[in-house]
């Protein structure tokens, strides 16, 4: 499991806007995006390569937890730590 919390400490007074997961030409990754009082956007972009589970930060930011949820059913991307992890969210059990 790809260890992230660490990163997202700082980030705790953001709101937590979207997550993306995206293929590029040098790998995989998912991106957090963050707005702020400001307000300026942050962009915190994580590399995961081949692993299929990431950290969940919905102990930081609880609305992470539908957005991870979603990446989970579209792109089999497991979020250890998620309260929706294993749980269908939008799609319908095929």
């Amino acid at each position: 499991m790809k260890k992230i919390l660490s990163q997202f400490r700082k980030t705790k007074s953001d709101r937590l806007v979207s997550i993306s997961y995206v293929k590029e030409e040098d790998g995989v990754f998912i991106y957090y995006h963050f707005a702020n009082k400001t307000p300026k956007f942050k962009e915190l972009k994580i590399e995961i390569g081949d692993e299929k589970e990431v950290e969940s930060i919905t102990s930081i930011h609880p609305n992470a937890a539908i957005l991870e949820g979603e990446i989970t059913e579209m792109y089999k991307i497991k979020f250890p730590g998620n309260p929706y992890s294993g749980q269908r969210i939008f799609l319908e059990e095929k």
